[in-house]
Formats: C-alpha cells, sequence, structure tokens
C-alpha cells in the first residue's frame, strides 16, 4: 500500500467420479440455463447436441475426460448430483439422437438497476465457507479458495516474455474484471489477466487471458481518490476452466456491522521494511469501519486537512476497513503495494460477495482504515457495460 497520495498501485483435474458428486445447487443452474435432460443444446463450436447425463455421454467420457479437453465441455445443468452436459451428437457412435431443433432466442431481460447482477449471481456455484480468523499479518490462501481473484500482468521491461503482476481485479462475468481505475494508467496498462492459480511463478496452472478493452469510470480522476473503478472486458469468455468462477456483486449501500468478516487478498508486499512481494496468493481477515468514524480517524490523523486527493473527505462511494493486530509481529492486518484493484469480498447464502476493490491507505498494516471503493454504488454503470444487452 503506498501512501495516500499514490494509492495502492504498484490440475484440478477433472475425474468422472468427481463429476458425479459435484454438490452445487441443481434446481439454480437448471433453471437459469432453461435446459434439461433430453433438450437440445449447442456446442462452444457451434455443433449440436443433446443434454445428457455426464456418464451416459461417450464423446463426454472419451473427449473431455480421457482426453481432458474440458474447454470444450459445456453444461446443462445438474440432475440432483449427477452433472447434464451437453453431449456432442454429431458423428459420434453411441451418442443419443436429439428429440428437438436448437433454437436461438432472445432472453428479455428487466433492466431494472440489480435485476442483471442479481441473475449473474443466481449463475455463480456456492462455496465451502473455509474463512477463519487469522498482505500483513496475512497467511496463504487454499488452492481453489477464491477462483474469482485475477492477477493483472503488464509488460516487463527486461523480458519480453514475462509480465509483472502489479494488480489484482476480481472475476464478475464470463468475459469481465472489475479492478481499480488507478490500476490502468494511459501510459502502462496492463496486457493480460491471470486467473485460477494462487502461485505467480513459473509454470502455474493458470489461466491466461489477454486484455482487449478498458473501461475506466467516467468520473475517475487521477488527481483525485474518488470512482477509484474500472472495468476490464477480456479477448474471450473464461467458461468451463478449473477453479474459475465469478464472484457476485454485493448490492447493500450501508455500511456492514463491524461482527460480520471481511476478506481481502492478493499478491502485494507481505514485509515492508524488505519491501518482500508475494509469489503465492495472500489473504487477511478484516472488519468494517463505518464510514464516519473512518472520516474521523483520517482526520485525527490530520490526513485531511489541505489533501488534494480528497477534497471532499471520505464519501458514501467509499468503503473503510481495518485488520485486527497480531499479537506476535504486533502489525495490523490490511492490504498493500500490489494489493490494488483487488477484491473485499463477504460470504452470504454460501456465496462470494464483493464489497469493494482495494484504492489506498496512509501505509501499510497502518492503525489508520484502508480505503475501498464500494461497488453497490457503481451497480447501475457496471451493468451498463457488462450486460449492457441483457444476460448473455
Amino acid at each position: 500500500m503506498m501512501m495516500m497520495t499514490l494509492g495502492k498501485s504498484a490440475t484440478v483435474g477433472f475425474q468422472l467420479m468427481t463429476l458425479c458428486t459435484i454438490t452445487i445447487n441443481a434446481l439454480l443452474i437448471t433453471a437459469q440455463s432453461g435446459l434439461y435432460e433430453g433438450d437440445a443444446c449447442r456446442l462452444n463450436d457451434g455443433t449440436s447436441g443433446i443434454c445428457s447425463e455426464s456418464t451416459k455421454c461417450p464423446w463426454f467420457i472419451e473427449t473431455i475426460i480421457k482426453k481432458k479437453r474440458f474447454n470444450e465441455r459445456v453444461s446443462c445443468g445438474f440432475d440432483g448430483n449427477i452433472e447434464v452436459i451437453c453431449c456432442k451428437t454429431s458423428g459420434v457412435a453411441g451418442t443419443p439422437a436429439p428429440t428437438t431443433t436448437p433454437t436461438t432466442t432472445t432472453q428479455k431481460i428487466d433492466l431494472t438497476p440489480g435485476v442483471r447482477v442479481g441473475l449473474a449471481c443466481d449463475r455463480v456455484p456456492p462455496i465451502n465457507n473455509r474463512l477463519t480468523f487469522h498482505i500483513i499479518d496475512g497467511e496463504e490462501a487454499e488452492d481453489g479458495e477464491f477462483p474469482f481473484m485475477a492477477a493483472l500482468g503488464y509488460e516487463n521491461e527486461d523480458d519480453s516474455r514475462a509480465y509483472d503482476y502489479r494488480c489484482g481485479a476480481s472475476l464478475i462475468s464470463e468475459n469481465f474484471l472489475v479492478t481499480a481505475a488507478h490500476c490502468i494508467p494511459q501510459q502502462s496498462r496492463p496486457v493480460v489477466a491471470l486467473l485460477g492459480t494462487n502461485h505467480l511463478g513459473a509454470g502455474n496452472a493458470g489461466v491466461e487471458v489477454k486484455i482487449k478493452t478498458f473501461y475506466p469510470h467516467p468520473e475517475y480522476r487521477t488527481s483525485r481518490s474518488y470512482h477509484d473503478i474500472a472495468l476490464l472486458e477480456l479477448e474471450r469468455r473464461i467458461m468451463n476452466e478449473p477453479d474459475v468462477n465469478p464472484i457476485c456483486v454485493y448490492s447493500g449501500t450501508e455500511d456492514l456491522p463491524e461482527h460480520v468478516v471481511l476478506t481481502a487478498e492478493g499478491f502485494g508486499i507481505t514485509d515492508v521494511d524488505r519491501q518482500l512481494r508475494s509469489s503465492q496468493l495472500m489473504k487477511v481477515n478484516l472488519t468494517t469501519v463505518a464510514l464516519d468514524r473512518c472520516n474521523q480517524t483520517f482526520s485525527d490523523n490530520n490526513l485531511l486537512k489541505n489533501n488534494r486527493r480528497l477534497p471532499q473527505g471520505l464519501v458514501e462511494t467509499q468503503y473503510c476497513a481495518t485488520g485486527r493486530e497480531s499479537v506476535v509481529t504486533k502489525q495490523i492486518g490490511d492490504t498493500c503495494q500490489g494489493d490494488s484493484g483487488g477484491p473485499l469480498q463477504i460470504v452470504e447464502n454460501d456465496k462470494y460477495k464483493l464489497i469493494g476493490i482495494t484504492s489506498f491507505g496512509n501505509g501499510c498494516g497502518s492503525n489508520t482504515p484502508s480505503v475501498y471503493t464500494r461497488v453497490s454504488r457503481y451497480i447501475d454503470w457496471i451493468e451498463s457495460v457488462v450486460w449492457a444487452s441483457g444476460m448473455g
């Protein structure tokens, strides 16, 4: 985490048995996709298929499982604990023939603010709540624990084959990330996003996708710390990738109670004195600091007087959080340099929900709360960009 004036820039193999025991809310996914066993469907390459139980589809077993071509898998939903997949029918012996003709329909969507992020959240599978009270004074994240977490890679001046990962981001749809606007300066914008891995080192098993388009918030100004949010469109949709899923967008606009556990994660600095960055994804638990109390703390620490970056003080589009003090290191849990743009989230109804985006703070591990962009205040804008033509 940089000082106030700068901000915070800086396999799982699929086994047949696993597919038969995935514990995902079947009714929710089936209803969302609108497809059931026996329905016609289409694969990613446009060929026709029929929705069938994964264990009854020869093509799925021979091609997807044995040849590990997981990116060709298209799910129709679930029947109990059994996944129903789009089973390829053309040119595959022993595959059931489709009973209906695939049709293309346009889904009419209620454009009331918040509806689209709600529908997107319905598509996100539930998670196991593995949060425990334990980046600064944090601990290593478990593999696959945060499937929405992305690292943004910038061009490396010394090695054209490598990237510098200097910011984080969150996957909120199949092809959009949300990050901090200060992570995408005009002079040095990220070129790739790395997802599905907790490791930045060589040989990681992550999914690397190039970034197509940048959408900084129209009201963001580099000279101010307000509206520090941006959307990044990826060159392709990320579907059916191990350890990759979007995060839900939290819609509540008020501060959460202090007893609600917040979690932040990133690949940023873990040792301030030696400026050591982490190649392993780290996580830290935080608690909410009410906006009025956060403003008072900033004022008491003389951080608002004549501060050109915060002429209005901290406002409702921002969110404050702080960590606990370690009994060993005496450091306060916090995000730091390199964590910018990463997520601040809660677990609600067995799903991760994005509360904030790491924005700035007064150093790392200080007794002054860190500030995050309050995502719920930008739902209208997010929906207008990510789901401009409805739900795909």
